[in-house]
């Protein structure tokens, strides 16, 4: 019975991850097909394309709803089907048996989109620019309809203060999103592998630390790249400037960090089955 419980609810998950995907894929295909430049493309955008813009960014928000819904469903038939075993699935799916680390997943994948919004310019902040002495409207919507390539279009513009804006461009939503839930995943479950190696009164060593140093580029993809600015001396030239230069390496080190962020709570679960089963013997 619990293995026909747990198949149900992994293919069920598989299927709900896999609709949410599939819609946006196909959302943004057509999209950029009906956006293709053509002799007037102020025209097209203006009289048919706002309203199709504001469905395909309300079927993006549904689509990952969707795909995070499938994923904690694959999740849980994984927690269920591992429970008692000696895999690193059984060790990785265990810690989260205590609902106490999913509050930890939350505040800490929440502050760190927080910070990376800042960083990959989702939240914009210009004191030194003013809106309304623009010509803007504060608060307003402004939606950029046409033209770029699948993912970055429609993009919307959320005008909050004078200030203060909201940049909506899909993909680098979507990249925060899981970069993120990643980053939230595995703080989590190295937060439970240091309190077990404590109440297990395991000592740490040199390897340790320096995983714990390489855990800083894994957990937190953006601060490696601002370490980076400083060490090649671009920091003191102003945050504005340092931002502009290191963001061509900003997606290489997203690219690299998330199959690092995706290995992580392996290498953190054979570590955790090795200080429990040293303690067992």
């Amino acid at each position: 019975m619990d293995e026909k419980r747990w198949q149900a609810l992994r293919e069920s998950g598989f299927r709900i991850f896999f609709v949410g995907l599939f819609s946006l894929v196909i959302a943004f295909v057509i999209y950029s097909r009906l956006t293709v430049p053509s002799s007037d493309p102020l025209a097209v955008e203006a009289r048919q394309l706002n309203n199709l813009a504001y469905a395909v960014l309300a079927i993006t928000g549904a689509s990952m709803a969707s795909m995070l819904y499938g994923a904690y469903r694959i999740f849980r038939s994984e927690q269920m089907r591992a429970a008692g075993s000696n895999s690193l699935i059984s060790f990785i799916t265990g810690a989260f048996a205590n609902r106490n680390y999913w509050k930890i997943m939350a505040v800490a994948a929440i502050s760190y989109g927080i910070f990376f919004g800042f960083l990959s310019q989702i939240f914009v902040y210009r004191v030194d620019v003013s809106f309304t002495e623009k010509g803007l409207k504060v608060p307003s919507v402004d939606m950029t309809s046409c033209c770029a390539a699948p993912g970055y279009m429609p993009m919307l513009t959320v005008y909050i203060t004078d200030h203060f804006l909201i940049l909506v461009i899909p993909i680098n939503v979507m990249l925060a999103a899981i970069v993120s839930g990643l980053v939230g995943f595995n703080v989590a479950l190295s937060v439970f592998a240091y309190r077990l190696k404590k109440l297990l009164q395991v000592n740490t060593s040199i390897a340790g630390g320096v995983g714990a140093t390489c855990g800083l580029f894994v957990g937190c993809p953006t601060c490696a790249g601002s370490l980076f600015s400083a060490l090649i001396g671009i920091g003191v030239v102003g945050a504005g400037t340092s931002a502009a230069v290191l963001a061509p390496f900003q997606t290489l080190f997203i690219a690299v960090s998330i199959p690092a962020l995706v290995a992580a709570p392996f290498l953190i679960a054979r570590s955790i089955r090795s200080v429990s089963t040293r303690n067992l013997t």
